[in-house]
């Protein structure tokens, strides 16, 4: 499940809108040619299948992204691995589309946003293949890596091609079905890859992507329009900078990471965490002194961006965490088959997608402060909530909770959204909103490594006390960390595995305490923080809309 607020589509969205004027392109300039009626008179009668090709592989990077946690118990299972390992099963994904979540954009630009489109689904297609096929979960973790950078260049692109290939007046009705499309990959995405795990097996939840992308690519060959690159639209790209930051998280999220393994007090753990940082240092240093710069700083900090950043970042690192987290418990723990656990978890998408829409309504009736308040708040009570799971837990209780924080999600993170969207001048919309989606990637990295550690670090104290009277109950402690509890059932009899369970359940329920009261406190700092701001008539019904031109 991808709960995560796309501020990349949001600002897409907003530089997209139909009430806004485009300056007409010259004649012999190749935008006359892209943008040509011709071509948008062509793409109009083919827009249903342009659309419907671009949107399968839209669907499927979401579905990739959301599904993975359903399925790591069963991979679990037939490889033999870690929590590590799985950490990084998820995070290698995320990494990889993090790391091209800026650069993306700018690249299409100078080679052209269908050949680079092409060039990211042809390399998410390798992925998937190797991911499939893979004999262990090293190479899992390589396919799910090279799957993470086609998915970054296939979501930054897509609706950007579509956008500037339809005629004008088609923009806002495609812009709404796109919207519906990634909002269904979230929803539906934990149920159509639990019954895909549970009845054909993990391997096919990669495999599907092959065979549907080999329909997508020459669909997309035939129906959306070439574009010539503009030399006027060339942008510099901060390699340095972006890669400096990517080193950075891996090597934050891999000391974290090691906490499954070594003791927290072990100095070997804070050995990749403080070169990470070191790193992150240098990366700061390099952008007070690049000419070429990651983003742009100085909108950064305009209020309320500062703020609507951190609550940014919190919420991905938690919900990353958590989802990874409880997945495991319900399937390893309480016994949920793949697909239970997918439905366990589909009120908290569905009530996303409810409640969304009315989020600017809220706002604008009584300001972003009080409805990221009343946002952050309810997911705090749906954390607390999950963090009551016991060993004989059932399903419609898990649901609930999780619809709970679906409903905070909805109502807060589209506000926060917003707030941040209309500090930003129009022109550098694209350039901040990318570095926005690059920092929520990392948080969510970050969060499977952080949730995933305190977890680590409680199941461990709770499996010294509870498994002490097991024979060699020492050798299991990373069975328990990890999570194993069928295997530890098989091999070591139902004692050890009741005691392994309750140290496992303590742990994750330890790591849901925190989270919960961590965003509990940001509820009330946003209230304060944040104001009123947005609170006008205007802004109840499209706070991303652009303000009339003064006469």
């Amino acid at each position: 499940m991808n709960l995560r607020m796309d501020l990349a589509q949001l600002s897409r969205i907003h530089h997209h809108n139909p009430d806004v004027a485009k300056p007409e392109a010259q004649p012999g300039s190749p935008e006359s040619h892209t943008g040509s009626k011709a071509s948008k008179v062509r793409m109009g009668m083919a827009s249903n299948i342009a659309l419907i090709a671009l949107a399968t592989g839209q669907f499927l990077v979401g579905l990739d992204l959301s599904v993975m946690s359903v399925a790591l118990p069963s991979i679990q299972k037939e490889f033999g691995v870690g929590m590590a390992q799985m950490e990084w099963a998820m995070m290698a994904y995320m990494v990889a589309g993090a790391a091209l979540a800026v650069p993306a954009g700018a690249l299409g630009d100078r080679t052209g946003r269908r050949r680079l489109y092409l060039i990211g689904t042809s390399i998410f297609v390798v992925g998937s293949a190797i991911s499939a096929l893979s004999p262990d979960m090293g190479v899992l973790i390589v396919g799910r890596a090279i799957q993470g950078v086609g998915s970054g260049f296939m979501g930054t692109l897509a609706l950007a091609m579509l956008t500037s290939a339809v005629a004008h007046d088609q923009i806002a009705k495609l812009i709404g079905l796109w919207t519906a499309v990634t909002s269904g990959a979230s929803a539906f995405g934990p149920i159509i890859g639990g019954a895909m795990v549970q009845f054909l097996g993990w391997r096919w939840m990669f495999g599907i992507n092959v065979f549907l992308m080999a329909a997508v690519i020459p669909l997309v060959l035939r129906e959306v329009p070439r574009d010539i690159p503009d030399g006027s639209e060339k942008r510099r790209v901060d390699w340095l900078g972006s890669s400096l930051l990517t080193v950075a998280m891996i090597l934050v999220a891999g000391g974290l990471s090691m906490l499954e393994t070594y003791k927290y007090y072990e100095p070997i753990v804070y050995v990749p965490v403080a070169a990470g940082f070191a790193v992150l240092l240098i990366m700061v240093l390099q952008q007070r002194h690049s000419l070429i710069k990651l983003t742009n700083w100085a909108s950064i900090k305009v209020a309320p961006i500062p703020a609507t950043l951190t609550i940014s970042v919190l919420l991905s690192m938690v919900l990353a965490g958590a989802m990874m987290q409880q997945m495991l418990l319900v399937q390893n723990v309480l016994g949920f088959t793949p697909m239970m656990a997918g439905i366990s978890s589909f009120g908290a998408s569905l009530m996303l997608v409810v409640f969304s829409p009315i989020s600017p309504r809220i706002m604008g009736r009584i300001g972003l402060g009080p409805t990221t308040c009343i946002g952050l708040g309810t997911v705090a009570i749906g954390l607390f909530g999950l963090h009551l799971t016991t060993t004989t837990t059932g399903l419609f209780q898990i649901i609930f909770w999780f619809a709970v924080m679906g409903v905070g999600i909805g109502v807060g993170m589209p506000a926060v959204s917003a707030g941040a969207m209309m500090a930003i001048p129009r022109e550098q919309m694209g350039t901040i909103a990318g570095f926005m989606a690059l920092i929520s990637s990392i948080s969510a990295v970050l969060g499977i490594a952080v949730i995933s550690a305190i977890s680590a670090v409680r199941v461990t104290s709770v499996w010294l006390v509870e498994g002490a009277q097991i024979s060699g109950f020492e050798s299991l402690t990373d069975e328990v960390v990890s999570g194993a509890i069928p295997e530890i059932l098989k091999s070591n009899g139902q004692e050890a595995a009741t005691a392994a369970g309750l140290a496992y359940t303590v742990g994750v329920t330890t790591a849901l305490m925190i989270a919960a009261v961590g965003v509990a406190i940001a509820a009330i700092v946003a209230f304060f923080l944040l104001g009123s701001r947005g609170k006008t008539s205007k802004s109840a019904e499209h706070p991303l809309a652009p303000e009339p031109e003064k006469p």
